[in-house]
């Protein structure tokens, strides 16, 4: 039997590129075993996988690639990414295998990379976890993607989180930071991004033990003020950096909606964020 799984969520973005890869593994001699899941039997597919298997393909977006990550964190499963989402900003910003070819001389060569992850009150995260006016986004996104495609979709999900954009008071507190703010954006990620013109976010560095801290400077976030802050993120941010877990308390709030790299769950508070140092183990090309 091969020790590949190949598990893809059907819905997906682009999951109908799924057959490109799997007729590529098979035209280059991989064996494998392939898994086609919804999003609701994604968890039990994974762990049905983790009995047979050492390496596990997971085919769709970061919120499928987050899940993955979440079951596979701190063990000896190596985890490859086959990149079916809309953005894939994981894939790109580790420059993991992108298209059929790649991934296939991955898997001849089976190069692997360690990474940190970071969770908070125990749910992992691959890029960020946020709160205030992205979940608000997304939520608006999601039930707009009802009736049009995802792209589509954006503008009025955008439009709508901008006019109820009620600001948080939050305090932001560990052994290093004690801070009291009022924001309508809220944002942790796992290590530091980077701002490249002209409004391009990515991380050159997996592997600092970093939770970065992005707090939008004022209380509202107007429609006619987000290409501005976009643009000129020093000026409206507060940008700090720790390698110690960091507690964030949300004033009148017992439970918060938080945007898990895209995936909206709803938490108690207060969060508790913690950086998770080489957590998980990834199939990558040549070193």
């Amino acid at each position: 039997m091969s020790n590949i799984a190949v598990i893809f969520n059907q819905k997906a973005k682009n999951a109908s590129l799924i057959s490109q890869y799997l007729e590529h593994f098979s035209q280059h001699h991989i064996d494998y075993t392939s898994f086609e899941t919804r999003p609701d039997k994604l968890k039990t597919i994974i762990k049905h996988c983790q009995k047979d298997y050492s390496l596990l393909l997971i085919g769709g977006g970061d919120g499928t690639v987050r899940t993955a990550a979440e079951l596979c964190c701190h063990s000896s499963f190596k985890l490859g990414i086959i990149p079916l989402g809309t953005m894939n900003h994981f894939v790109k910003e580790l420059s993991l295998p992108a298209n059929p070819d790649e991934l296939t001389h991955a898997l001849k060569q089976m190069s692997t990379i360690t990474i940190d992850l970071s969770e908070v009150n125990q749910r992992i995260f691959v890029n960020n976890a946020s709160i205030g006016f992205y979940p608000r986004f997304a939520y608006h996104r999601n039930h707009y993607h009802k009736f049009y495609n995802k792209w589509l979709s954006y503008l009025p999900g955008f439009i709508q989180a901008c006019k109820f954009n009620q600001p948080l008071n939050i305090e932001i507190k560990n052994q290093d930071l004690n801070l009291s703010l009022a924001t309508s954006f809220f944002m942790i990620s796992n290590n530091m991004y980077s701002y490249q013109f002209p409004i391009a976010f990515r991380r050159e560095n997996f592997n600092e033990g970093l939770l970065g801290i992005y707090v939008y400077k004022y209380k509202k976030l107007p429609l006619k003020n987000m290409i501005h802050a976009l643009f000129n993120p020093k000026k409206n941010f507060t940008i700090k950096q720790s390698s110690h877990p960091i507690e964030v308390h949300i004033k009148n709030k017992k439970n918060i909606d938080v945007a898990l790299d895209g995936e909206i769950i709803k938490m108690k508070t207060p969060l508790l964020f913690k950086p998770l140092p080489n957590a998980l183990t990834l199939l990558t090309g040549s070193q």
